[in-house]
């Protein structure tokens, strides 16, 4: 049994997906303020490094925002980075359990493996290739 043969309402993985990269764009959007509130009470470190972090936190926060409003619209594309990113978020959920605390690395961990599972049970489109 593959994948796409699992007995599985078809418009659930889509929402699921989407509602996880908007969770995942707001925890991005509120690390942003956090930098910046750090960077506004003059409390940073490293001042280059926080504002760096921040213009890349907001970055992602769109992306990530573009991504869940996507799947939420119904889009085909949002497969490939929804899945992607949550791959990405693995190794990261281990540093932050290690880092910060074991609930912070094992919530996001959780939050990436819901999302790529979302995204694999999600429909795929297939396109004709129309490149010749």
């Amino acid at each position: 049994m593959t994948l796409q043969n699992l007995p599985v309402d078809p418009l659930v993985p889509p929402r699921v997906a989407g509602t996880v990269c908007l969770v995942e764009s707001a925890l991005l959007f509120v690390t942003a303020g956090m930098y910046a509130l750090e960077l506004l009470a003059d409390q940073a470190f490293d001042a280059n490094t926080a504002s760096m972090s921040l213009v890349v936190s907001l970055i992602f926060a769109l992306l990530l925002l573009a991504v869940g409003m996507s799947w939420l619209r119904g889009r085909v594309w949002p497969r490939t980075p929804t899945i992607v990113w949550n791959l990405l978020l693995l190794p990261a959920s281990w540093t932050l359990g290690t880092s910060t605390g074991l609930w912070f690395g094992l919530g996001l961990a959780l939050l990436a493996v819901v999302g790529i599972a979302a995204a694999l049970l999600s429909p795929a489109h297939d396109f004709d290739d129309r490149a010749l």
